[in-house]
């Protein structure tokens, strides 16, 4: 026989039914439990509907195309259309410094005393003009008394060709020893090279009169004197200081392979104070400096009539390198640094939506200034957001306004560009 169990709620048998009304829950009790247990129940089924809603919705962003139309009004960009360069032209510059293609310190080449000194410091001269000119007395002095020497000799040499004509004749006949004829015959000789001993003092101090004179070996402008009337100067000392000044040169030390593939003639471009000037290479040293490991290089500065150069200026010489790649030159606010030192662009993409913005991958090829020469996947045609492309997402919508890419890249375009545009 089955033993009946009793019920959860039940008393025992032998319980007193007062303890067993006063152990069992009241009403208020069990309603209470029973709305918890409802507030659970909604609680996490309102838990998993949510969570159920935000995975559908994470799933669905990323299953959607990276360009997808956003919702919300077309951003503004300006754009400009990708044109193909098929060569690089690369600029450097290198420091040279301008100087006179002549500079003399002009000096006596014998010492005196300063007579004149005919010009001032910033006159301009031509060539053979006179510049100062020593105390001649002396010279002078000695070349009157070579001339009265020679004049002398010249008296002892008609004396001795009348002696040794007679001592001839009186040889012949057989009245004159051949010792007499000897002497007379060697007399004559001596005094002939005395004459031209005396001829050679004379050209000697005619040169010493004509070299106390300083002309100008060249036309230029006087930099600076240094001495004054009545100095005693001695040979060699510097008097005044001539700078050629309508050849300025630019000498600058270049890199060998640059160096190299410059020829006598070879124009290249020179930026001073803000001006650029056309130059042709003079000559090119064949040595390498062992301090900059650089060739040094003349060039001829062609400056305007009217204009001129300060000597002693720095400029700037801008050297040209063409490089075989053809690519897209580009502002480089178009630029977004993308991963792993790589770089991207934003393009617009047309959808049926309307133009949203594209990605394309590039290399950075050369920078200058605020332009880039890259290439990548670009192509051309393409329209490249143009500035604030770190401003935007792929997949945004775009209002894009064209510009031309000459104005893009403002004064770094470069001349074919400009033209074109």
């Amino acid at each position: 026989m089955t033993a009946e169990r009793p019920a959860p709620d039940a008393a025992p048998p032998d319980a007193d039914p007062a303890d067993a009304s006063a152990r069992r829950p009241g009403f208020g009790r069990r309603l209470a439990r029973g709305a918890g247990r409802l507030t659970l129940s909604a609680g996490l089924a309102a838990g998993a509907g949510v969570a159920a809603v935000l995975g559908a919705q994470a799933l669905q962003e990323r299953n959607a195309p990276a360009e997808a139309i956003a919702v919300s009004a077309p951003t503004a960009a300006p754009v400009v259309a990708a044109r193909r360069a098929e060569g690089l032209r690369v600029e450097t510059r290198r420091l040279g410094v301008v100087e006179p293609a002549r500079q003399v310190q002009a000096a006596f080449d014998l010492s005196g005393t300063v007579e004149t000194v005919a010009v001032q410091e910033g006159d301009r001269v031509q060539a053979g003009q006179l510049l100062a000119r020593l105390d001649g007395a002396r010279i002078r002095a000695r070349i009157a008394e070579l001339e009265a020497q020679r004049a002398a000799a010249e008296a002892q040499a008609e004396l001795a060709r009348l002696t040794l004509e007679r001592q001839e004749t009186l040889r012949a006949r057989g009245f004159a020893s051949d010792q007499r004829w000897d002497e007379a015959r060697l007399e004559a000789d001596r005094i002939a090279a005395s004459l031209r001993q005396i001829d050679a003092g004379l050209r000697a101090a005619r040169i010493d009169l004509d070299h106390s004179e300083l002309r100008a070996p060249f036309a230029g402008e006087i930099a600076s004197r240094s001495v004054d009337e009545g100095a005693v100067v001695s040979a060699g000392q510097p008097i005044i200081e001539l700078i050629e000044v309508d050849r300025p040169r630019v000498r600058v030390g270049l890199p060998e392979a640059a160096a190299a593939r410059l020829t006598p003639g070879t124009l290249m471009q020179v930026e001073i104070d803000g001006r650029r000037l056309t130059a042709a290479v003079a000559a090119v040293r064949p040595d390498v400096d062992p301090a900059t490991r650089t060739r040094a290089a003349l060039l001829d500065l062609l400056v305007p009539a009217g204009s001129r150069v300060a000597y002693g200026a720095a400029v700037s010489v801008i050297v040209e390198r063409t490089r075989d790649e053809a690519g897209f030159w580009l502002p480089v606010a178009a630029l977004r640094e993308g991963g792993k030192g790589l770089w991207t662009v934003l393009t617009v993409a047309e959808r049926p939506g309307g133009p949203v913005a594209g990605v394309e991958s590039v290399e950075i090829l050369h920078v200058d200034g605020e332009r880039a020469f890259v290439r990548g996947t670009l192509s051309p045609g393409d329209l490249v957001v143009a500035a604030g492309a770190h401003k935007l997402a792929p997949g945004l919508r775009l209002a894009p306004e064209e510009i031309p890419l000459a104005k893009a890249l403002g004064d770094h375009a470069p001349a074919a560009l400009a033209s074109a545009d």
